[in-house]
C-alpha cells in the first residue's frame, strides 16, 4: 500500500482498535452484505460470530437493507448456500479456512458459471497433513488456484479490509467471485489501530446492489443488453432460467475456455481501476504481481496422459510427409507450483508446443506450462518474440506454444495436432486471424472459438489396413455394449490368428497379429439422445484414439439418423452404411435426403439395410429388451458386409463359437434363453441384411420421415404456446406483453441461437457458453419422435376420463381437456374453413349442427352405443347443402383427426347433459410429440382400451401433430367440466377429483419435459406431480393478489394524497415515520441505523406527500402485473412469474433434467453438487422471503394502514418491523403468497450424502421449503450402485448376491421415518403414484402448511429394477402393497401425539401384518408379500429358484416361516443356527404366486425371509406409532411363548405357523 501525497483524501477512514476478522467483517462485511452464510473453524469462526452479532442487533447495511445469517451444518454446505444466496441478487460474504476451505473445494468449481459476486473471507492456515495445525499457511488458498475465483491476498489488516471492498466491487464488474485472504492468526488475531471505512464510502465506491449500471464488458452486453443490475439476479421468479446444467463434449469444453477471452481477461484491469478508484477516494493504494521451462528437435510437444500417443503418430507423419524436424515429451512427474508470471521455454529448441487437457485462464498458465516457465522465466519469451511482457532474453530459449484441448471431452484429432504445429512454425494462424507473427502463442484445439487452431490436412493416421467402424444410435438401444462386445469379439478372432502363425516378441510373448481401438461418444441424456461408438481394426498397434473422420464401415441402428444426422459423412470411398430400415430397397433409397445422394454416387458407398428390429421382435417379446438387443443385429451385419472374416480365414464355425462364448460372458448370468435369443438375433442380422441399389438423383425424397400435419388456415394470425409437434403449424409464439423486457441471456431466443441451431456439440465458445445456463422450459419444443418406435393412439370411444393414463405419463406427452361442443365446432370452421363465406354460412349452421348432434349423442350413450362423434357429424354436416363440398370436407377432415370422447366419459358428458340439457362435453387428449413411447399409459389404461401402441408411420405422425396444433387452439377447460375439483381453490376440492387439475393447461404443462429421462422414468411422474400441484395452488393466489394491490392503487391515487395530508394534521409523528418506511423500504433512502438514515433523508431534501403516494402506488402497480400479466416463459401465454424455484441434488433428475438442448423446467431451476440440494433451495428460500417481504409485503401493508386505519398509522416500532420483515412476523396469508422452493434429489443424495443437509433444513421449517425424495433405492445415476435406503436383497454393483454374501443385513433407511420424530415439525409424507390422488392432496397440504414439507416417493427406475419401460406405476402400487414401502402421512397440524398425526390410510389390510390378497383365478386368500413383489423385477432373481408345484411339500410355507422369527433373531443371527425355533434354511422356503395366470411356486434365498421380516418389523413399528392395533403380532409372540414354554414345538410353526397364529387371533377376539 501506498498514501497518495498530494491532498487529503475524501475518506481517510474512522481510527479504530480491532484485529483483522473484526476489522473486515465487523467494519466491512456487516455494512455491505445482506447474507452471512458460514460455518465456524479456527482462525476465521470470529468472522461468522460477529456477523451473526449483527443480525441479531439488528443492524442494517448501509442502504438499509436486512440481512439473514446463517451456521450451516458444514463447510461444504455454507459454500453451496452462499453461492445459491448470491445469484439471487443479494451480496454475500463467507468465512472459512484452512480445512473448511478443502472441505468445500468442490464448491468453488461452479459459482463463477452462474455469476455469482460473492467474497470468501480466507483467514489462512495450514492444511492438516501429519498433524493438525491452527496456525498459518498458505496450502489452503494454493489448493484453489484452479477454481476460477479471483483471489487477493493481504499484507495486513488494513489491507484485507480495504481488499474486501476493492474485491466486491472487482467482482461486481467482472462477475465472477473473489477470495480475499489474510494470514490465519498472524493477521486475523493482531489488534491494532487500523481505519474503518465511513458508511458514505462505501455508498460511493460500491453504489447499492440493484442500481443499474453499463455493463462494462462486451460479454456483459452480449448477454444482458447495454445496462444491467449490479449484482445480477440470476434466479428470478420473473425471467427464470436453468443454472447448473449437465454439459456434454464440447458444450463443457466451449463453456470453460469460453470462461478465459469472456469474463477472465478483463479483470485485472477491473482490479487496475478498482484500485485507483479507490485510492483516489482514501488514499490507500495497492499493486499487482507476476509469477515465471523445456526439450529435443527443432519443435516439440509436450503434453500428458493419453494424448501422448496421439502426437506421436502426428510427429511420425510430419517427418515423413514434410521432413519436419519435430518431437514429443511426455511428463511423468509434475510438482506443485506457485501463480507463474513469466512465459518459458526448453533451451536449445526453437519452438515448444505444451497442449494440456484443462484451462486455468485466471493462472498464468495452465498448470505444467506453468511449472516449466518457472525455470526460465516468463520474460525470457517477450524478449525473443515481443509482447507485453517485460524482456528476459537468453539466446538458447525456444519460443513456448500452448494449446487446451478435451476438456471434459475427446483427444484432439490429426488435423488439431498438425494446425499446433502449423501454428508454431508460422504456417497458420488461429480463427480471430493472430498467430505467431503477432506475438500470439495460446491456442485452443477442436472447438469453435477465436483461439482455435486446425489444419487444412486431415489424415486418419490409422495403420495401413485398418478398418474404422461408426456407429449411430440412440440412448438406451444397446449400442455401446454392442460396440463392446464387437470389440471383444474381434479381440478373440486376434488370438486366433496369432495363434495360427505364431511369432514371439525378444521376452518369448506371443506377439498380436491384430490391434482394436474403441471409444464411444454419448451425452449424460438417460434415453433418447443420439449416440456413437467408434472402432478400429488393424494389423499394426492404432496411436490415434480420437473421434474417426476416416471411417469404412458405418452401422446406423437408428432409422431416423437422416432426420438430425448425416451418418454418411467421412465414410471413405468404398466404404458402406448399414442402416436400419424395415423399407423394401428402393424405398429406402428414398429416405435418403436429397442433399447427400451425390456423394453416394461419387464415393461408391455401398447401402445395406437391415430391419434390426423385426429380427429382435422375433427374439423376445419384451419391447425394452427389443430395443436392447436390436444392436446385436448389426453385430452380425458387419461380418456379412465387411471382409473381415473372409480376409482372416475365419470359419462359420469358429465366428459363431466364439460369438457364443462372448455372449455367454456378457449375459450368462441372465440365463440361457437370453444368450440363445442375443445370439439368435446376430445371425438374424447376418442373414437378413441387404444391399440396396443406388437410385437417382431426382428420386422422392421421404428422408424426413413425417407427414405434414394440417395446419389452421389463418395460422399467421394466432399466438400459440410453443410445444414439441406444432413448429410447422405456421402459428407464432406469444408475444411478451408491452413494456416487459429481459436481458438477451433469458431470452430462448439467444439460448436456441447457440445451443439449438444445428450446430451439435460445436456451439460457438462465446459469452453464453461461459455461464452455465439453459433457457428456461426449452424441453417443450424438443421433439423424441426419434426415440419412439410406437406411439399411444387415444381410442375416445372407450376412455372413461379416469385420468390415470395422464397422472402416470412422465412426459408430459398426454394434454387434455373437455369443450363444449360448439367451442370445438366454433374452431374447426374459423381455422381450418378456407372461403370466409363458407366460414359464415358453416358458423350461422353450428346451433343445428350441434343440436342434431346431440340428440344423437345422447341416444347413443343411452344404447351404450360406440358411434364416434366424427362420424356423427360427417352425417350431420353432409346434409347441408348449402355449404360447399369443399367446406364442408375441410370441416369434416379436420374433425376426422381430432380424438373427441363422449361415449363413456360419464363426468364430462352424461352427467353434465342430465344436470342442465345442451351443456354435456367432449373429452380428449392428444399425444404430443414429446412422447417416448414408454406404453405406461397404455399399461395403466389396461382393459379400458382407451390407449393402444401403434407402430410409428409418417401417416400417424401427420394425425397426431394436426390434432396437438388444434388443441392449443382451444380455450382451457372450464370449471363446469373438472367436477368436484376447484381450479380457483385446489387446496378445498375432493380428492378424487384432485387428477383433474392435468386438464388445466398451466397445470399440466408445469413441467414441459422434452429431456432425456429413460421412457417410463418413474422419477418424471412425481416430479411433474410436484410442479403442476404447486402451479395449481399458487397461481390462483398469484392472481387473487394482483386484483387486490391494483384496487389498493387506484384507492391510493384517488384518495392518498389527502389521507396523508390528514394523518400529518392529526400526527406529525406518524407522518413522519409513514413518510421514513415508504422512504426507506420503498425509494431506498434507508442506512445502517436511525442516524444514518437522518442523514440520507436530509441530503436528499423534503420528499412531498405526492412522492410518497406515487413511490407507493409504482411498486404496487409492478407487483400485480408481476403477479398477473408478465410473461416469465417466452412465447407462452402472459399468466403472472413463475410460482416457484427448484433446487436439485445432482444425480437423475439434473442430468436427464438439466443437459442442453432440452430443459423441462419453465421455472428458476438450480444445481450445484450431489449433496447439498436441499441446502441451495433453504437459502434460495430465504432469498425469496427476503424478496417477498421488501417487494410485496412492506408496500402493501404500508398502503393498507393509510387506507384502513384511523390511527396508528404509523409509529418508529412499526417502522423498525417493516425494515426487519421476515418470515416470523408475516401473517398466515402473507406466507401462502410466497413463492415456493422445491429441493429434489434421489435416495443417494438425500438419504445417504446429502441427509445431513437434509436434516438440517427440516429442522429449520420454513415456511416455503418442500423436499422431494425420489426414491429408487439405488444409485441410479452412477448405475446401479447400493444407497441406504437399498432393501436388504442388495443385487447392486456395490452390494451383489454370491457364495459368501446374498445382500445387506442392514435394515433398509427411511428418511421419512426419521423426520417424523427428532426432527421438530415438518409435514412428512411417503406417497407414490401408487395412489395420485393421495400424492396430489398430501402436496397440497404440505404447501397449505407454515412449514417444511418432506416427501419421500418410491420411483420406478427400469433399467435397475429391471422392470419394462411402461411397469413404473404397477410397480409402485406392488411395492406398497406388500409393504416394502408403506404409505403415510404425517400432519403435525393434527395434534402433539404420533397417533394424531401419523395416518396410515391408503395401505390394504392395515391391521395386519400383510395384505390379504385373493388370487384372481380362484378367489383363495394368500398374504401378499415382499416375495410376491420380488418376482416382478430383475434385479432380485437370483433370490427365486421356480420349482414344480409338486414338489412344494418338501419345503416350509414363507407364512409359517415368518411364524417362527422376530427381528431380533436377525440381529442376534439367530436364522443361521440350525438347532434355533428362527433358522432358516437357504432356498428351504417357499410360495405360491399367480403369473399370467398360471400358479407357480418358488423357493426363496434365506436373505429374502430376513427382507421380509425386516418389514414386517418396519409395517409394525409404523402401525404402533399411528396408534394402529396389530392382530398378528400378539398372536406371533404367544405361540413363540409356547414353544419357549414347551406347549409347541418348532415343527407346530413350521408345518402350519399362520393356521395356529390365525387361531390365536380369533381367539384373541373372544
Amino acid at each position: 500500500m501506498s498514501n497518495l501525497p498530494d491532498s487529503k483524501p475524501k475518506y481517510p477512514g474512522v481510527p479504530v482498535t480491532v484485529n483483522g476478522n473484526q476489522l473486515v467483517a465487523r467494519s466491512v462485511e456487516t455494512r455491505i452484505t445482506e447474507g452471512g452464510v458460514f460455518y465456524p473453524i479456527t482462525p476465521s469462526t470470529e468472522g461468522g460470530e460477529l456477523y451473526q452479532e449483527a443480525f441479531a442487533m439488528g443492524e442494517l447495511d448501509v442502504w438499509g437493507n436486512s440481512k439473514i445469517a446463517i451456521e450451516c451444518e458444514g463447510e461444504h454446505a455454507a459454500q453451496g448456500g452462499a453461492t445459491a444466496f448470491a445469484i439471487t441478487g443479494k451480496r454475500t460474504v463467507n468465512f472459512t479456512s484452512g480445512q473448511g476451505l478443502a472441505y468445500a473445494m468442490e464448491q468453488y468449481y461452479h459459482a463463477p458459471g452462474k455469476l455469482s459476486t460473492m467474497v470468501l473471507e480466507v483467514g489462512a492456515r495450514a492444511l492438516t497433513k501429519h498433524a493438525l495445525n491452527v496456525h498459518c499457511g498458505h496450502d489452503d488458498f494454493y489448493a484453489a488456484l484452479d477454481t476460477g475465483w479471483t483471489m487477493m491476498m493481504a499484507r495486513d489488516a488494513q489491507h484485507a479490509a480495504d481488499a474486501a471492498i476493492i474485491l466486491r466491487k472487482v467482482n461486481e464488474l467482472a462477475l465472477n467471485p473473489g477470495m480475499n485472504i489474510q494470514d490465519g492468526m498472524l493477521t486475523t488475531h493482531s489488534e491494532r489501530t487500523y481505519r474503518a471505512p465511513e458508511a458514505e464510502l462505501l455508498r460511493e465506491y460500491l453504489g447499492a446492489p440493484d442500481e443499474e449500471i453499463d455493463c462494462p464488458t462486451e460479454a456483459q452486453r452480449e448477454l444482458f443488453g447495454p445496462t444491467r443490475r449490479r449484482v445480477p439476479e440470476m434466479m428470478d421468479l420473473k425471467n427464470p432460467v436453468l443454472l447448473g446444467p449437465v454439459q456434454n463434449q464440447e458444450h463443457h469444453m466451449n463453456g470453460v475456455v469460453a470462461r478465459r477471452n469472456n469474463f477472465n481477461e478483463p479483470i485485472l484491469g477491473f482490479i487496475e481501476q478498482c484500485s485507483e478508484e479507490f485510492a483516489q477516494l482514501t488514499g490507500r493504494r495497492y499493486g499487482l504481481i507476476h509469477e515465471y521451462m523445456t526439450e529435443d528437435a527443432d519443435t516439440v510437444f509436450v503434453s500428458l496422459g493419453c494424448a501422448a500417443e496421439n502426437i506421436e503418430a502426428a510427429c511420425d507423419y510430419l517427418r515423413e510427409q514434410r521432413n519436419a524436424k519435430v518431437g514429443s515429451i511426455h511428463l511423468n512427474v509434475i510438482r506443485p507450483f506457485p501463480e507463474a508470471a513469466i512465459i518459458n521455454a526448453l533451451r536449445g529448441k526453437k519452438n515448444v508446443i505444451i497442449l494440456e487437457r484443462t484451462d486455468e485462464a485466471l493462472a498464468g498458465d495452465n498448470p505444467m506450462a506453468r511449472d516449466i516457465r518457472t525455470a526460465l522465466g516468463k520474460g525470457q519469451e517477450a524478449a525473443q518474440f515481443g509482447g507485453d511482457l517485460p524482456a528476459i532474453t537468453p539466446e538458447e530459449t525456444p519460443r513456448i506454444f500452448r494449446g487446451s484441448y478435451g476438456i471434459g471431452s475427446r483427444d484432439f484429432r490429426p488435423e488439431h495436432t498438425l494446425g499446433a504445429y502449423e501454428f508454431a512454425t508460422g504456417q497458420t494462424k488461429r480463427t480471430d486471424g493472430l498467430g505467431a507473427d503477432d506475438g500470439e502463442t495460446y491456442f485452443t484445439l477442436g472447438i469453435d472459438h477465436p483461439y482455435a487452431v486446425i489444419s487444412k490436412d486431415s489424415p486418419s493416421l490409422l495403420p495401413d489396413g485398418a478398418i474404422a467402424v461408426r456407429f449411430h444410435s440412440i440412448g438406451g438401444w444397446g449400442m455401446i455394449t454392442t460396440g463392446k462386445n464387437l470389440g471383444e469379439i474381434i479381440g478373440n478372432f486376434g488370438q486366433i490368428i496369432s495363434e495360427r502363425n505364431p511369432t514371439y516378441d525378444d521376452i518369448g510373448q506371443l506377439e498380436d497379429k491384430l490391434f482394436i481401438m474403441a471409444n464411444p461418444k454419448y451425452g449424460s441424456e438417460k434415453k433418447g439422445a443420439p449416440t456413437n461408438y467408434y472402432l478400429t481394426v488393424a494389423p499394426k498397434r492404432i496411436q490415434v484414439n480420437c473421434e474417426l473422420n476416416h471411417v469404412d464401415v458405418v452401422l446406423c441402428c437408428d432409422p431416423k439418423a437422416f432426420t438430425h444426422t448425416n451418418p454418411l459423412e467421412g465414410i471413405n470411398k468404398g466404404g458402406c452404411l448399414v442402416w436400419e430400415s424395415s423399407d423394401s430397397p428402393e424405398e429406402a433409397w428414398k429416405r435418403i435426403p436429397a442433399k447427400h445422394r451425390q456423394f453416394v454416387k461419387d464415393n461408391d458407398i455401398r447401402i445395406f439395410i437391415l430391419p434390426g428390429f423385426d429380427v429382435a421382435r422375433d427374439a423376445t417379446s419384451r419391447e425394452d429388451l427389443q430395443l436392447r438387443m436390436q444392436g446385436n443385429s448389426f453385430l452380425g451385419a458387419f461380418f456379412k458386409v465387411s471382409t473381415f472374416l473372409k480376409d482372416h480365414n475365419i470359419s462359420e464355425e469358429q465366428y459363431h463359437e466364439i460369438v457364443h462364448k462372448q455372449y455367454e460372458k456378457k449375459f450368462g448370468r441372465f440365463g440361457k434363453a437370453v444368450v440363445e435369443s442375443n445370439m439368435k438375433v446376430m445371425i438374424g442380422g447376418f442373414e437378413r441384411v441387404q444391399q440396396i441399389n443406388i437410385g437417382e438423383l431426382e428420386d422422392e425424397d421421404t428422408s424426413s420421415m413425417r407427414n405434414p400435419l394440417l395446419a389452421p388456415v389463418n395460422a399467421s394470425g394466432i399466438e400459440m404456446a410453443p410445444t414439441s409437434g406444432c413448429d410447422s403449424s405456421g402459428c407464432p409464439s406469444c408475444a411478451m406483453p408491452e413494456g416487459q423486457e429481459r436481458s438477451p441471456f433469458q431470452t430462448l431466443a439467444k439460448f436456441d441461437s447457440e445451443f439449438r441451431n444445428d450446430l451439435g456439440y460445436h456451439q460457438p465458445a462465446g459469452a453464453l457458453a461461459s455461464l452455465g445456463m439453459m433457457g428456461s422450459a426449452s424441453g417443450a419444443t424438443q421433439s423424441k419422435y426419434v426415440a419412439r418406435r410406437e406411439t399411444p393412439v387415444y381410442i375416445a370411444e372407450n376412455c372413461t376420463q379416469c385420468m390415470e393414463c395422464i397422472t402416470a405419463c412422465p412426459d408430459t406427452a398426454l394434454p387434455n381437456t373437455a369443450q363444449d361442443v360448439s367451442t370445438v365446432l366454433v374452431t374447426a370452421i374459423r381455422n381450418y374453413v378456407t372461403n370466409s363465406n363458407d366460414q359464415k354460412v358453416l358458423l350461422n349452421e353450428v346451433q343445428g349442427i350441434e343440436e342434431r348432434c346431440r340428440a344423437r349423442m345422447v341416444e347413443n350413450v343411452a344404447n351404450k352405443g360406440k358411434e364416434p362423434f366424427k362420424d356423427i357429424l360427417r352425417s350431420e354436416v353432409d346434409q347441408l347443402t348449402a355449404v360447399s363440398e369443399q367446406a364442408r370436407g375441410e370441416f369434416t377432415n379436420i374433425i376426422d383427426q381430432l380424438p373427441l370422447a363422449y361415449n363413456d366419459v360419464t363426468a364430462i358428458f352424461r352427467s353434465v347433459e342430465k344436470k342442465k340439457p345442451g351443456n354435456g362435453g367432449l373429452f380428449s387428449i392428444f399425444v404430443s410429440d414429446l412422447c417416448k413411447g414408454c406404453g405406461e399409459c397404455v399399461q395403466v389404461c389396461g382393459d379400458h382400451d382407451a390407449l393402444r401402441m401403434t407402430r410409428e408411420t409418417p401417416e400417424l405422425n401427420a394425425e397426431l401433430a394436426t390434432a396437438q396444433v388444434f388443441s392449443r387452439l382451444l380455450p382451457d377447460t372450464s370449471q363446469k367440466f373438472l367436477g368436484l375439483y376447484n381450479d380457483d381453490t385446489p387446496e378445498n376440492s375432493r380428492e378424487a377429483a384432485l387428477r383433474n387439475h392435468l386438464m388445466v393447461r398451466r397445470n399440466y404443462e408445469a413441467l414441459v419435459s422434452g429431456d432425456g429421462a429413460c421412457a417410463g422414468c418413474g422419477e418424471k411422474s412425481v416430479l411433474r406431480a410436484a410442479a403442476s400441484v404447486t402451479e395449481a395452488y399458487m397461481r390462483p393466489i398469484y392472481h387473487k393478489k394482483a386484483a387486490r394491490l391494483r384496487e389498493a392503487a387506484t384507492e391510493l391515487e384517488n384518495n392518498g394524497v389527502a389521507k396523508l395530508e390528514a394523518l400529518k394534521t392529526r400526527s406529525e409523528e406518524e407522518h413522519k415515520w409513514f413518510t421514513w418506511s415508504v422512504a426507506h423500504s420503498i425509494m431506498g433512502l434507508g442506512g445502517e441505523n436511525d442516524n444514518d438514515t437522518a442523514k440520507r433523508l436530509a441530503k436528499r431534501g423534503e420528499i412531498s406527500d405526492q412522492e410518497i403516494i406515487d413511490a407507493l402506488c409504482a411498486v404496487l402497480r409492478q407487483d400485480a402485473f408481476n403477479h398477473r400479466d408478465l410473461q416469465a416463459i417466452d412465447g407462452r401465454h402472459p399468466n403472472g412469474m413463475s410460482v416457484m424455484f427448484m433446487g436439485a441434488h445432482t444425480g437423475c433428475n439434473t442430468v436427464y433434467g438439466s443437459t442442453p438442448p432440452s430443459n423441462p423446467h419453465p421455472y428458476p431451476w438450480m444445481n450445484s453438487l450431489f449433496q447439498d440440494g436441499a441446502t441451495i433451495s433453504w437459502l434460495i428460500s430465504e432469498a425469496a422471503i427476503v424478496n417477498h417481504a421488501r417487494r410485496s409485503v412492506v408496500p402493501e401493508r404500508l398502503a393498507n394502514a393509510l387506507l384502513s386505519r384511523e390511527s396508528d398509522v404509523s409509529s418508529h416500532a412499526e417502522y423498525f418491523s417493516l425494515t426487519h420483515l421476515d418470515d416470523t412476523l408475516m401473517t398466515d396469508d402473507e406466507i401462502r403468497e410466497l413463492p415456493k422452493v422445491w429441493a429434489i434429489g434421489g435416495d443417494g443424495a438425500m438419504g445417504d450424502i446429502g441427509f445431513q443437509n437434509v436434516s438440517k433444513v427440516v429442522l429449520q421449517n420454513k415456511p416455503n421449503v418442500m423436499m422431494l425424495m425420489l426414491d429408487t433405492q439405488v444409485y441410479s445415476n452412477t448405475g446401479g450402485q447400493n444407497s441406504d435406503s437399498s432393501n436388504m436383497l442388495g443385487g447392486y454393483d456395490m452390494n451383489q448376491f454370491g457364495i459368501a454374501s446374498q445382500g445387506k443385513l442392514v435394515e433398509k433407511k427411511s428418511v421419512s421415518e426419521a423426520f417424523i420424530s427428532g426432527h421438530g415439525s415438518p409435514y412428512v409424507a411417503q406417497v407414490s403414484m401408487a395412489n395420485s390422488a393421495k400424492t396430489y392432496r398430501a402436496m397440497l397440504e404440505g404447501l397449505e402448511y407454515r412449514g417444511t414439507a418432506f416427501y419421500q416417493c418410491y420411483t420406478t427406475c427400469q433399467p435397475e429394477h429391471g422392470v419394462p419401460d411402461h411397469m413404473s406405476a404397477d410397480q409402485a402400487r406392488l411395492i406398497r402393497d406388500s409393504r416394502g414401502m408403506p404409505e403415510f402421512v404425517y400432519n403435525p397440524r393434527a395434534g402433539e401425539t404420533q397417533q394424531e398425526c401419523l395416518d396410515l390410510k391408503g395401505n390394504p389390510s392395515v391391521k395386519r401384518d400383510w395384505w390379504e390378497h385373493k388370487y384372481k383365478s380362484t378367489g383363495e386368500k394368500y398374504n401378499y408379500t415382499v416375495a410376491h413383489w420380488a418376482i416382478t423385477e430383475a434385479r432380485f432373481r437370483k433370490h427365486l429358484k421356480a420349482i414344480p408345484e409338486s414338489s412344494a411339500s418338501e419345503f416350509i410355507h414363507i407364512d409359517d416361516m415368518l411364524t417362527c422369527i422376530t427381528q431380533q433373531d436377525v440381529t442376534y443371527r439367530n436364522v443361521f443356527k440350525e438347532d434355533h425355533v428362527s433358522y432358516v434354511p437357504d432356498f428351504g422356503v417357499y410360495f405360491k404366486a399367480e403369473v399370467d395366470g398360471k400358479f407357480k411356486c418358488f423357493t426363496v434365498s434365506r436373505q429374502m425371509v430376513l427382507f421380509a421380516i425386516e418389514r414386517r418389523k418396519a409395517w409394525r413399528m409404523l402401525q404402533s406409532k399411528a396408534g394402529v392395533e396389530n392382530k398378528d403380532y400378539p398372536a406371533q409372540k404367544a405361540l413363540l411363548e409356547k414353544v419357549e414354554k414347551g406347549d409347541l414345538t418348532r415343527d407346530d410353526l413350521i408345518n402350519r405357523g399362520w393356521e395356529l397364529l390365525n387361531e390365536e387371533v380369533e381367539a384373541a377376539k373372544g
